[in-house]
């Protein structure tokens, strides 16, 4: 929970200045590197609270909310060389939204699995699903629901809080809510649960340590077997409250630690988070927006590992939550892909896609700050 900032933010804030979101800030160990964005391909759908996972060159949608508040429950794809998207014709057998997406192998190969979420009546579910790539099918996994939990008892909803290390699926966290259907209660969730794709049925899931800070919500990122938990929203009666606390918890290790690493520069949600150990943006976490429900900022911010220190490095070209995100480059030549979510009011559920490319480091002066937080729209449904 120790706020480390950027060299020079605070003589910023001191002497008042307010610059572009885009320009960036010195890190104080490194010199940050910006990321540059510019449009991509628009999908023919426009969608929210969902992910994308890329397998042999396509990025797959397992369904989303759209515009209408509905949910569908259709596959999409997106070739990432010809630059198209189309329906694969499978739907998954629980349409959901409000998922992340573990690429994990099983006894049928390359599966792409959802854990939880929401259904079409805004019902947080126990569901567990799989999409397989090679085969174009998709199932239930009836033998081992999600068995998150809040304090009062309600199945709490983890939605992007997944993390994979080693082939197993890492779901931290979770909310409730009194306004889904069943009500339950407004509630938070620590728990930590690990999804092993080869177990036996009926034993796929164990309990591991608990998070210090009890939220939903939370952008992931891995490194190595180590996983960071982002941010994030307490569920306060019923109002998401934004979290800046980042934790950080290596896979075997007896708990997990927020006092030893920097948190974030400002509250940030339902967001996408990209971890790199290669390549032009080794050793950082870059963090492509930031959701403050009901609304977003366009700040995309990135953490010097080593240096334990968060800077702007760049912005989005629209602000966004809620939005899918995928490297479809590779740690050599990263393009970090966002697509669709709910705009910066979070009034409209976008159908735009932005790239981000590694830009040159910056490496001097002081400058940075935050984009102003936009005029509050209508307040999107979880």
């Amino acid at each position: 929970m120790r706020m480390r900032f950027a060299r020079g933010l605070s003589i910023a804030i001191a002497m008042g200045l307010v610059f572009s979101g885009s320009m960036a800030l010195a890190a104080s160990s490194s010199p940050a590197v910006n990321v540059n964005w510019k449009a991509g391909k628009p999908s023919p759908f426009a969608g929210t609270r969902f992910d994308g996972a890329v397998v042999d060159g396509k990025v797959y949608f397992l369904g989303f909310r759209a515009g209408d508040d509905s949910t569908d429950g259709s596959v999409w794809v997106y070739d990432i060389k010809a630059k198209t998207y189309s329906d694969t014709g499978v739907d998954m057998p629980q349409p959901l939204s409000n998922y992340s997406v573990a690429v994990l192998t099983d006894s049928n190969g390359v599966g792409l699995y959802t854990f939880g979420g929401r259904d079409p009546a805004g019902d947080i579910i126990k569901t567990v699903q799989v999409y397989y790539p090679g085969t174009n099918t998709a199932k239930l996994i009836n033998s081992d629901p999600w068995p998150g939990m809040t304090p009062a008892g309600c199945v709490s909803l983890p939605a992007m809080g997944v993390a994979v290390v080693d082939n197993k699926a890492y779901v931290l966290g979770g909310a409730s809510f009194s306004s889904s259907v069943p009500p339950c209660v407004d509630d938070n969730s620590k728990q930590t649960w690990i999804f092993n794709p080869t177990a036996s049925k009926g034993n796929r899931w164990k309990a591991g340590p608990g998070l210090k800070v009890a939220r939903g919500y939370i952008t992931t990122a891995v490194d190595g077997s180590r996983i960071y938990a982002i941010g994030g929203d307490v569920n306060d009666a019923g109002t998401l409250i934004p979290q800046a606390t980042v934790e950080s918890w290596k896979v075997g290790a007896a708990k997990w630690n927020d006092t030893n690493y920097a948190d974030l520069p400002q509250a940030c949600d339902e967001t996408q988070a990209f971890a790199f150990s290669k390549g032009p943006l080794a050793g950082t976490i870059t963090l492509a927006g930031c959701g403050q429900w009901p609304n977003a900022l366009p700040d995309v911010l990135q953490y010097d590992i080593a240096g334990d220190s968060w800077s702007t490095v760049g912005a989005l070209a629209e602000a966004r939550r809620n939005h899918a995100g995928a490297n479809i480059g590779s740690n050599k030549s990263p393009k970090l892909m966002v697509l669709g979510g709910y705009d910066a009011t979070g009034a409209t559920v976008l159908q735009s896609s932005e790239i981000g490319t590694p830009g040159a480091m910056f490496t001097g002066g002081t400058r940075g700050s935050h984009a102003q937080r936009p005029a509050a729209g209508k307040a999107s449904t979880f």
